[in-house]
């Protein structure tokens, strides 16, 4: 039995949509923002969060 073998191997990488360097330039400046964004956001929430923990605990404290 004669085994078929093919003639042309493709990679993934070869057939990969490639964007211009503009486009990768707005891409990755997109992606920067949207995680400053995001980082800006937990900062906010976590400052938000100790500052009434701490609000609660000294009002705990007080009434001692």
């Amino acid at each position: 039995m004669h085994a078929t073998r093919r003639t042309h191997t493709y990679h993934v990488a070869s057939r990969a949509p490639r964007l211009d360097p503009r486009q990768q330039s707005r891409f990755s400046l997109a992606l920067v923002m949207l995680m400053g964004l995001a980082t800006l956001s937990v900062l906010a929430t976590t400052t938000q969060a100790l500052s009434d923990h701490r609000s609660t605990v000294g009002a705990a404290f007080a009434l001692r």
